[in-house]
């Protein structure tokens, strides 16, 4: 009988079929060489935090092997190994090889398609609850780590999870974009603490710098100085002779946090709450943008509605023509560049709660006060400003700068960085202009306290005085209104044109009863104005002591202030005008309001006593004896 001989790639795929069709038990997190995970299966942290298995991103069908958070409704992918190898089909398969190393198969292809590459022989891989993927040496899982994901982030940074290098092996924690929400390929943006300078987090786009967050200093104990994200989490930074990185970690266990770089390069802090809601976002303004106002130059954005940049004490816009089309890129310069700042009365202005700069080449100084920080800066003509950690006699972390001062703004309280006190030198000119505006602002303060403290020394005296006097008053006027007014004889004989019948309105016990009526001055005066009578209302006795046409001018201009629409008013203004000056024409008057407006039902009944000028009529009681 003749048998074919079989190929042996053929043989070894016919040999682990079978095994593919094995469902892998989800209840453990260890995967050992005896198993293996295929598409559609996962594997789940002991707390069932995440999951590892295969997944499609979006409406992509290409498939990955990722980390995702496992008990939420949507998924989110926190790591992902083959990101730039996706695997077409559902063929895919993740074991551990005879070397120990964790390795995705694509048995449609035959190839490796990605391993952990590493040379200690391994065990087992283990998924922690904190997302992170861990290959060990001892069956269980317990044994040395050799290998952990937490080494070789994405595009997201989980609590416990480093930003930063290794200065003993060149390992580098930073993370790196999506290319899109369907493609999780490795992007153009990254996020990173640079190995090679002085430690701060910086955003690129490729190789240029997008925007920063300082690690050098702790934030300000000012309550104004703490961030927002410093409520959900607290962020530590770690400086040794061995790694330099920054972590951080949920105030509250219980909160689930996420930190990711998007596919536009921005870092987002997400918390869940039913749904994963934003709670701060960098950079969130203009100022975020690295060297948004140039060297020397200051950011703030609560001046945006006129212009953000400004420049730092003693300096001044390169471009003044540039900085007035809004283009600081250009930076500010020393004002005067000629007065020396080495031993000539230089000294320090401080810039309040501000990002200190870029400290690509600052200095850092451990152990000294306040004071030293200062002495230290000032002993070095090249020494351009200082920052400390101290507060205080307390002896602390201090960094000096030497070169440009880029990067400085204002701290904004929502974003993560943490405001700084920060010192800038300054010619001795500068100095004394600062102290004389100090000492200004000073007097300023204490003569307002003290004009606000008469006015209101004044004030309380002057409601006192009156309350008295309105207690004297309403005893008064109580005291007035138990009698009735009195009038004389010849107001109510002219009132009642000498008790004529036709004012008779009727006949009592008492007597006959008259109406009165009594006329407003501003009437008279305005049916003398109409009559072109106006002259009348002067006193005879002082004709010929002023020109006639002031007077009637005067009267005009009364006329004009008490006609009966406000809007047809001069202002006080147009008063004056037309007091001080003769030659300005005055508009002729309308008529003034003497008289009450009816209701739409009056008006109606009473059609006639519209159309004139109202009176106040009274009844007047003539006694005859009896």
């Amino acid at each position: 009988m003749h048998m074919e001989m079989m190929n042996p790639k053929k043989w070894v795929f016919n040999l682990l079929l079978p095994f593919l069709f094995i469902r892998f038990c989800t209840s453990i997190d260890t995967l050992t060489p005896t198993q293996f995970i295929k598409d559609g299966d996962v594997l789940l942290s002991s707390g069932e935090t995440f999951a590892l298995g295969f997944f499609s991103p979006g409406i992509s069908s290409r498939r990955y092997v990722g980390i995702w958070y496992y008990k939420i409704s949507e998924q989110t992918v926190v790591w992902v190994a083959n990101r730039d190898r996706p695997i077409n089909g559902t063929s895919g398969v993740l074991s551990l090889n005879r070397d120990g190393n964790l390795v995705i198969y694509d048995n449609t292809r035959n190839s490796t398609v990605w391993l952990t590459n590493v040379s200690t022989v391994s065990y087992s891989a283990r998924l922690l609850d904190s997302g992170n993927l861990v290959l060990c040496q001892g069956d269980s899982g317990s044994g040395g780590v050799v290998w952990q994901s937490f080494d070789h982030p994405t595009n997201t940074l989980l609590p416990n999870m480093k930003n930063g290098f290794d200065r003993r092996t060149g390992l580098q924690w930073f993370l790196t974009s999506w290319k899109s929400r369907d493609d999780p390929g490795t992007g153009e943006y990254s996020y990173r603490v640079e190995p090679n300078e002085f430690p701060q987090s910086i955003g690129f786009k490729g190789s240029t710098r997008l925007w920063r967050i300082p690690l050098l200093l702790k934030p300000s104990r000012n309550d104004e100085a703490k961030t927002t994200a410093s409520s959900i989490l607290n962020a530590t930074y770690v400086n040794n002779r061995d790694q330099v990185y920054a972590f951080y970690t949920p105030i509250n266990a219980s909160t689930l946090l996420t930190m990711f770089l998007d596919e536009f390069g921005s870092l987002k802090l997400l918390t869940w709450v039913g749904k994963w809601v934003e709670f701060y976002s960098f950079p969130g303004d203009q100022c975020a943008a690295y060297g948004r106002c140039g060297a020397y130059g200051y950011c703030d954005s609560n001046n945006r509605q006129d212009f953000e940049c400004t420049c730092l004490p003693g300096y001044e816009p390169s471009s003044a023509e540039k900085w007035y089309l809004r283009d600081a890129s250009g930076g500010c310069i020393k004002e005067r560049k000629a007065l020396s700042m080495c031993g000539n009365g230089e000294g320090f202005v401080k810039v309040e709660n501000a990002i200190i700069p870029d400290t690509s080449k600052a200095r850092l100084l451990m152990s000294l006060s306040m004071n030293d920080c200062k002495d230290e800066c000032l002993r070095n003509c090249s020494c351009l400003a200082y920052a400390s950690e101290a507060e205080g006699g307390e002896r602390a972390n201090c960094i000096t700068w030497y070169e440009n001062l880029m990067d400085v703004r204002k701290f904004v309280r929502r974003f993560p960085e943490g405001g700084q006190d920060l010192y800038v030198r300054v010619d001795a000119v500068e100095l004394a202009q600062r102290r004389g505006i100090k000492q200004k602002k000073v007097v300023v303060v204490v003569t307002s306290i003290v004009l606000t403290s008469l006015l209101f020394i004044i004030l309380v005296g002057w409601l006192v005085m009156k309350k008295r006097r309105r207690g004297i008053d309403i005893q008064d006027s109580d005291e007035e209104n138990m009698e009735l007014p009195i009038y004389d004889m010849v107001t109510i004989v002219g009132a009642t044109n000498n008790f004529s019948n036709k004012n008779k309105i009727g006949q009592g016990g008492f007597g006959s009863v008259y109406k009165v009526i009594l006329l407003f001055l501003t009437q008279s005066a305005w049916n003398l104005w109409i009559d072109g009578k106006a002259f009348e209302l002067i006193d005879p006795v002082m004709e010929g002591s002023f020109p006639m046409s002031k007077v009637l001018r005067c009267i005009q201009i009364g006329l004009l202030c008490v006609q009966k629409c406000p809007e047809d008013r001069p202002t006080m203004s147009s008063v004056v005008l037309m007091l001080v000056s003769d030659i300005l024409a005055l508009p002729q008057p309308k008529q003034p309001g003497f008289y009450i407006e009816r209701s739409s039902k009056e008006k109606h009944e009473h059609s006639v006593a519209q159309s004139s000028p109202s009176i106040n009529e009274v009844t007047m009681t003539h006694l005859e004896a009896r």
